[in-house]
């Protein structure tokens, strides 16, 4: 699984509230909230409810820490295709997604 592999890189465990975009299994679009789990310069790794499918491209919006923002609200917002999905072990706790990033990204100031 292409999960192991990305817990194995230089990255940060960190638990960041973010925002998914992207289509369903079915081509419709949902938007889900949940907390980045792992992210990396290649991927992310985060658990989320909705269905999703292989190989289909989600947008992530992650808010950053405030300390990191210089007391401004700052969103990083990156581009995936998802490369691994781990349904877990019927626990009631959601599948894992694991996101091959693309090299492009953005950072957004709110406009406070």
């Amino acid at each position: 699984s292409w999960a192991l592999p990305i817990s194995a890189e230089r990255g940060f465990k960190l638990s960041l509230p973010m925002t998914v975009e992207g289509p369903d299994p079915d081509g419709a679009f949902l938007i889900e909230e949940t907390t980045l789990a792992f992210m990396s310069h290649q991927g992310a790794l985060f658990p989320l409810c909705s269905p999703v499918a292989l190989g289909s491209r989600l947008k992530l919006a992650i808010t950053l820490p405030p300390k990191l923002g210089e007391g401004r609200n700052l969103t990083l917002v990156v581009k995936g295709t998802i490369v691994d999905l781990d349904q877990g072990d019927g626990d009631g706790t959601p599948p894992q997604v694991a996101l091959r990033l693309e090299s492009r990204y953005l950072i957004q100031a709110d406009a406070a």
